[in-house]
């Protein structure tokens, strides 16, 4: 009867462990994007630059950015946009012209996660309301996803090591 009662209980736990889930563990991957009004199609504003750092957590898709511009009048308008170098598309992320913020979810980051380079930031200003300046979302560099990979492998050794 104990052994009974025993092959029961391990049954329960193994489909317990079975079911269970893994938490999941967040990175923050962050683009460094220059802006330029040479970037704009159809031309932006000359004199104008910038850089936007955008920090998005991969799991919760929440953004926060913080844009740095010089030599542009007041800005508008600011977003990331969806459309590879040289040509315009359409807005996915809204930042409400505001030029710094934490916390913005939109789902549609899991799409700028996954392929950067097809999405492009872009400032506007009431001089250049179509667009004064822009850079396009680069891919992470190669040592801040070796960075990503050896803080995922010591999660999970630390996991395992329990």
């Amino acid at each position: 009867m104990e052994g009974f009662r025993m092959l029961r209980l391990g049954a329960a736990l193994g489909s317990a462990l079975l079911f269970a889930t893994a938490p999941a563990y967040a990175a923050q991957i962050v683009f460094n994007v220059p802006l330029l009004g040479s970037n704009e199609v159809g031309g932006g504003d000359p004199d104008g630059s910038g850089t936007a750092i955008l920090t998005i957590d991969d799991v919760a898709l929440t953004i926060d950015w913080n844009i740095t511009v010089a030599n542009l009048d007041t800005v508008i308008l600011d977003h990331i946009h969806s459309g590879a170098a040289g040509t315009n598309g359409p807005v996915v992320v809204d930042f409400g012209g505001q030029l710094s913020g934490s916390g913005l979810q939109d789902n549609d980051l899991a799409n700028v996660l996954a392929n950067p380079s097809a999405f492009y930031v872009n400032v506007h200003t009431n001089t250049f309301q179509n667009g004064a300046i822009r850079g396009q979302v680069p891919e992470p560099d190669a040592a801040h996803l070796i960075g990503l990979g050896a803080v995922a492998l010591g999660l999970m050794r630390r996991k395992t090591a329990r």
